[in-house]
């Protein structure tokens, strides 16, 4: 295997991961609420659900279901050969589940659906495995940067989401944006210090108060102020299957 080599991209987000939650969550809202939205669900569900991790990668959300039988698959084309999927408790295409009809009660997939090439029989093989009255968890970007190339195919609209959703034959489906244009424009003020490599590394060390934490503090505030949210970083979708 290659020697894993870290960019200015990958350090900032190990040092995001050492800083205080609250901080963290200021920082970086989009990946934060995503981990909020997965902790809320998880303390509200009933012991001893059969939970699906489709595209779990390391399984970061495992221990949120400690009372329900959770279990992982993914296809392991994540981030260039950095993660480690030795916790995957099978290895599986998600637009052929390698399960039977109506078998789980809930389905996960977060920051999965701009991976995969087609993401209708995705959520198709989600509705498949759900049982009556399942549902799927979902986050998916409408404003993201490209990650994990060349696996990175789609961005997604509230509308289309609700079309995907809609195809795929789940009966409600709640999406939420998460934030919007201010914490849109934070995110990319932190990722502009990623473009200094090498040698210039200094110079994001350099400009990292600036655009690395008080710009991007500055705009989780701010972003009271955009009602619409129509310029979103992206979605939070809880979707159900009908119970008949």
């Amino acid at each position: 295997m290659e020697p894993r080599r870290f960019s200015t991209y990958h350090i900032l987000v190990a040092i995001k991961r050492r800083l205080p939650e609250w901080l963290r969550y200021r920082l970086d809202p989009y990946n934060s609420e995503a981990d909020r939205f997965v902790a809320r669900f998880a303390a509200g569900l009933e012991d001893g659900a059969r939970v699906l991790d489709a595209g779990a990668g390391e399984c970061r959300h495992a221990a949120l279901f400690e009372r329900a039988h959770y279990f992982s698959t993914d296809n392991g084309c994540g981030d260039e050969n950095r993660w480690d999927y030795s916790s995957i408790d099978f290895a599986s295409d998600l637009a052929e589940l390698a399960l039977p009809d109506r078998s789980v009660d809930v389905v996960l997939n977060i920051n999965v659906l701009e991976h995969v090439c087609e993401p209708r029989q995705v959520l198709q093989e989600c509705h498949r495995v759900l049982r009556p009255g399942g549902r799927l968890l979902l986050v998916a970007p409408q404003s993201w940067l490209m990650h994990q190339a060349p696996n990175d195919y789609f961005r997604f609209t509230r509308h289309g989401l609700e079309y995907l959703l809609a195809q795929a034959g789940f009966e409600s489906f709640e999406v939420e944006p998460v934030g919007g244009t201010f914490w849109n424009l934070g995110s990319r003020s932190l990722y502009l210090l990623s473009h200094f490599e090498g040698r210039r590394f200094i110079v994001a060390v350099a400009l990292s108060p600036i655009f690395g934490f008080l710009i991007p503090l500055l705009c989780y505030y701010l972003d009271k102020l955009d009602l619409r949210h129509w310029d979103t970083l992206g979605y939070k979708v809880v979707a159900r299957k009908a119970a008949s």
